[in-house]
């Protein structure tokens, strides 16, 4: 796995815990791999003391 490949994987597993956090979601960290799971609670946290994005009011 190269860096590029490492950063994404980061960022993804940051953003699934965001994701949960703002669904009401308990926490769920990948098992296998700490860092992973790290990246996970990072994100997590952040996703709990930050608004979800909400979209564009519709015109209609």
């Amino acid at each position: 796995m190269n860096e590029t490949d490492s950063l994404m994987l980061q960022q993804e597993w940051f953003d699934r815990g965001k994701e949960d956090a703002w669904a009401g979601r308990s926490k769920q960290p990948p098992e296998h791999d700490p860092e992973a799971a790290s990246f996970y609670d990072l994100g997590y946290s952040e996703g709990e003391i930050e608004r979800p994005p909400v979209g564009l009011p519709s015109t209609d």
